[in-house]
């Protein structure tokens, strides 16, 4: 099992609000009833103005402010519901439990795939195409519930292993009792009409859905595998309307495994397995002034807690590993002074929050933290116990000031380099007068277990230079981006292996209709390593769909077909052929590529790359 475990502990300062009680380490307790939040864009980390909350079943709304922060106060008591909308971004969906004390919402919200058009009289495949494969939906004539037939198509994709935090409310199933769900493949299927209203299935009728499998998780399903699928309900703040879905080829591509299940209405959708082996964890939430009574612990895949007076909580887990725990903690009327401490002031406050991610609860001190097996008993059945022997710690930490990119190479048998930079977001999420963020404590781990700290080499960047990179191991950076002794941003890729061709040869001849272009990777045989491959072959002067064949994918073959419709071998000619080998986020070769280090008011890409020079083939009638 791979040993990985970094902590990411932030807290949000937030600006003025209306009156109400006080909160913190020597005030009153925090706001009865109230709810907190913070709403993010995934792709940038930049907080989000604008966005409308709404209540569910309520008439109770509000907007984020300039800094992405929202609050409601006298709620009823109970699981408060809450839907998310901007315009170019998807639906987004929270929970939190109104109480005694107030509690915090934190929402990442995932920009809108691109729009396509669609007569609902006609059978159609429309797909979004990602570096995991297309993610697509499959329409049967006259099965949408409308006589429109000037249509809007929108197929907003959502990696897991990247994104996890943009998944709606918490990834828990419908039922009797609380069943947490492991993390497969997502997407948010919109329909508008001409008037921008939202158009579901007729009742009775389904489409079907084909989403990537991601190539972290390729190796554990395998085609032919059965997934359970859900979608999200904001009535019940659940995953439900359970359908089984099988990992096929795409219908796309033809390469490319994805889930392919039914669909019977249009939210948010994945793939997403009952967790079967479950694990009691004990957890130790700490704050400023040491163990933090009431903080909310929520565990992916796992379940929800609540600290008590000695800052413990016992929380139900996936057993083994990865897990990702947050913890968050809200103060109203409070503010921090430059000291850390909580001081009282109307009007202000103060979230905390905290994550920890790992694979299988093994510290950093190689101690096994307190779990036992099967389910947490109970929150109403568990007293105030007395200290585990050795908890799983989360702490928070002030948020870094400003917004922070990232952007490190692996270089197998190499070094690792990281560039970071410091600005404010645009709407496409790059840094405006960006400047070089120097002071920053980053480190670097591979899953054999070593760790080193990168040297600043020249302000802004920083390199790792006594720490071997080795190809099919997986790396990942912590990044403290202003030096306070908080992570504030992770991020994780393998190291890809040697790629070379297998059966190509520079100068080659090859008949169009049977060629399958294959080739080697040295890491291949590494285990849980993942990389994507993309091919192109290009007919040399020509510029058609018939002259062009594109791939990405984790396969290590690939037959070269027209970009036609349908597709058919290659025209014969001369062909330019590359192959570049990649992992994490990547983002040359005209791809859209997903950030992959990620944290509030931090984003940016890790990746390793292997270009194979390129060559040229003949290809025969």
């Amino acid at each position: 099992m791979r040993n990985k475990l970094w902590m990411v502990a932030l807290m949000g300062l937030f600006g003025a609000c209306n009156g109400g009680d006080s909160g913190g380490g020597n005030v009153a307790p925090s706001a009865p009833n109230t709810v907190a939040g913070l709403v993010t864009d995934i792709g940038s980390g930049a907080r989000l103005s604008g966005v409308t909350v709404r209540v569910v079943g309520s008439s109770r709304t509000t907007t984020t402010d300039a800094r992405g922060e929202f609050e409601l106060r006298g709620l009823s008591a109970g699981l408060v519901k809450l839907d998310f909308e901007k315009a170019g971004y998807a639906p987004g969906h929270g929970i939190a439990e109104s109480a005694s004390s107030a509690q915090t919402v934190l929402v990442a919200l995932k920009k809108d795939g691109a729009e396509q058009s669609y007569d609902p009289t006609q059978a159609r495949t429309l797909f979004q195409r990602t570096e995991a494969g297309p993610y697509a939906v499959i329409f049967q004539p006259n099965s949408l519930d409308t006589t429109d037939t000037n249509l809007r198509v929108v197929v907003t994709p959502l990696d897991p292993t990247k994104e996890d935090s943009a998944l709606p409310g918490d990834l828990v199933a419908g039922g009797a009792s609380s069943t947490p769900l492991a993390p497969v493949t997502f997407a948010e299927f919109s329909i508008l009409d001409s008037q921008n209203r939202r158009i579901n299935l007729k009742p009775g009728s389904s489409a079907i859905v084909e989403l990537p499998i991601p190539p972290e998780l390729r190796s554990q399903y395998k085609i032919g595998d059965k997934i359970h699928c859900y979608a999200y309900n904001p009535q019940t703040g659940r995953w439900e309307d359970f359908v089984e879905g099988t990992v096929e080829r795409s219908s796309v591509d033809g390469t490319t495994p994805v889930l392919r299940a039914s669909i019977r209405h249009f939210s948010w959708y994945g793939g997403a397995p009952a967790v079967q082996e479950q694990e009691c964890v004990d957890i130790e939430v700490r704050g400023r002034d040491g163990p933090l009574d009431g903080a909310v612990v929520t565990a992916r895949p796992g379940l929800r807690a609540v600290t008590n007076r000695l800052g413990q909580a016992s929380i139900t887990v996936q057993k083994g590993g990865p897990v990702n725990f947050v913890a968050t903690k809200t103060y109203t009327d409070t503010f921090v002074d430059s000291r850390g401490n909580l001081i009282p002031k109307p009007g202000a406050k103060v979230i905390d929050i905290g994550k920890v991610y790992e694979d299988d609860l093994i510290g950093l001190d190689g101690r096994n933290y307190s779990r036992r097996p099967g389910p947490c008993p109970p929150e109403s059945s568990q007293s105030v116990r007395a200290a585990a022997t050795n908890p799983l710690p989360i702490r928070v930490a002030p948020a870094p000031e400003g917004f922070f990119q990232a952007l490190a190479l692996l270089q197998p048998g190499g070094i690792a380099f990281v560039q970071l930079e410091k600005g404010i977001p645009n709407a496409d999420g790059d840094l405006e007068n960006a400047e070089p963020a120097s002071g920053a404590q980053i480190t670097i781990s591979d899953n054999t277990g070593r760790t080193a700290t990168l040297t600043e080499l020249a302000p802004g960047t920083y390199i790792a230079n006594s720490f071997d990179i080795v190809p099919g191991r997986r790396y990942t950076l912590s990044i403290d981006a202003d030096g306070n002794g908080s992570i504030d941003g992770s991020g994780s890729a393998f190291a890809v292996g040697n790629v070379s061709w297998s059966n190509l040869v520079n100068g080659g001849s090859y008949s169009a209709a049977s060629l399958t272009a294959t080739w080697n990777d040295s890491a291949a045989t590494q285990p849980g390593y993942s990389a994507l491959y993309q091919v192109t072959f290009q007919r040399q002067g020509g510029s058609g769909l018939s002259d062009f064949a594109f791939y990405v994918g984790s396969e290590l073959s690939f037959a070269p077909r027209t970009q036609t419709d349908p597709p058919s071998p290659l025209a014969p000619g001369t062909y330019t052929v590359t192959l570049n080998a990649f992992s994490g986020a990547f983002g040359g070769g005209n791809l859209d590529i997903t950030d992959n280090i990620t944290g509030v008011g931090m984003q940016g890409q890790i990746f390793s790359i292997q270009p194979v020079n390129p060559i040229t083939i003949t290809l025969n009638p």
